[in-house]
């Protein structure tokens, strides 16, 4: 447990095994700094800052989705099994199975629907910075097919469930 966390904090953050992470970020301090000059914007100067708003609506979503891989590549989004330990081995067997094959169409169709959003929507722009939509929706697509892959690395139904990080606040 201790020295594969270990070895997750020693990879650099800006490196591709932590990319999620760097881009969740990077997204995190977009939406910070696009909310506070909305603010100042809207206080000291006379016309207030109209693109602040759509840029930390973006930058929020990268943040969820990005974060959400680097959730699942952790282990870290919560697990509520009370009901599942009560069951007989086999039964927690095939709720384990469904759960990941459940969880794995889910990603697909997620980066499917993104993908074709992004795809229908390249033409169409959005009002305050006159970006591509294609922008909001396509790294969605990378992001779902992220957690697609992360999924099919991590979890294993077929060894037994360890709780890969114990300090989790989750």
């Amino acid at each position: 447990m201790e020295t594969s966390r270990l070895r997750e904090e020693t990879i650099p953050l800006l490196s591709f095994r932590r990319a999620d992470e760097a881009i969740g970020v990077a997204a995190l301090i977009v939406v910070v700094f696009s909310i506070l000059w909305g603010v100042v914007s809207r206080y000291i100067f006379p016309q207030p800052a109209a693109w602040t708003y759509e840029l930390a609506i973006m930058a929020f979503a990268y943040l969820v989705f990005f974060g959400s891989v680097a959730g699942v590549r952790l282990g870290t989004h919560a697990a509520i099994d009370v009901l599942v330990t009560a069951f007989p081995a086999s039964w927690q067997r095939a709720i384990a199975w469904f759960n990941y094959l459940l969880l794995a169409a889910f990603f697909v169709v997620m980066t499917v629907l993104f993908a074709w959003q992004a795809w229908t929507s390249r033409q169409v722009h959005t009002i305050a910075l006159d970006l591509s939509r294609s922008l909001s929706y396509g790294p969605l697509a990378v992001a779902s097919a992220g957690m697609f892959i992360q999924h099919l690395i991590v979890e294993r139904p077929w060894t037994a469930r360890v709780h890969r990080n114990v300090e989790s606040l989750i």
